[in-house]
């Protein structure tokens, strides 16, 4: 089964995940490269939840779960801008702090671009990296996008402003 491994899964998002959902997407250390900068109630995350896109070729964004095998989430992943016509889409993950380096990010980011390879027939992944996560060049460069470029100031931080890298895979 695609988006699976002896290791881990991603998973559609389901309404037992709505307490992980608030926990990590109410985390202010994920607020600055994200979407969200305010705190999220329960209320609007499970609205959320059960407005999710059934169908993949509908969808503008969609986010999953990277679960364990157990079903245990330990993070997200998900495509943003996605473009059916370009056949393109920008990545983002995050793996929750007790889950970090050890290979979870780099499993779960091989499942997505196998994926968006084999099953959708996709031309192109992206991503835009803050110039200080270091630790998602070094995922997005050993999965093997190429960095083609930078955003000056693309990133509001609490000390000022942050580039972005793009990223891009050519499938």
């Amino acid at each position: 089964m695609m988006l699976r491994n002896d290791t881990l899964q991603i998973r559609a998002l389901e309404p037992n995940d709505l307490d992980f959902l608030y926990q990590l997407e109410n985390n202010p250390e994920n607020w600055e490269t994200g979407n969200v900068h305010a705190p999220l109630s329960k209320l609007v995350l499970h609205r959320y939840l059960k407005q999710q896109p059934t169908d993949i070729y509908a969808a503008t964004h969609v986010k999953w779960i990277v679960a364990l095998p157990s079903g245990q989430p330990i993070g997200l992943i998900e495509l943003n801008d996605i473009d059916h016509y370009h056949q393109r889409a920008d990545v983002g993950i995050i793996i929750e702090q007790a889950y970090r380096k050890k290979g979870y990010a780099t499993m779960a980011l091989q499942l997505l671009i196998e994926y968006a390879q084999q099953y959708l027939g996709w031309h192109q992944l992206t991503a835009l990296v803050a110039q200080k996560n270091t630790a998602s060049h070094g995922l997005f460069l050993q999965a093997g996008f190429v960095q083609s470029g930078v955003f000056q100031d693309y990133f509001k931080t609490q000390n000022g402003f942050d580039d972005a890298y793009f990223y891009q895979l050519v499938l």
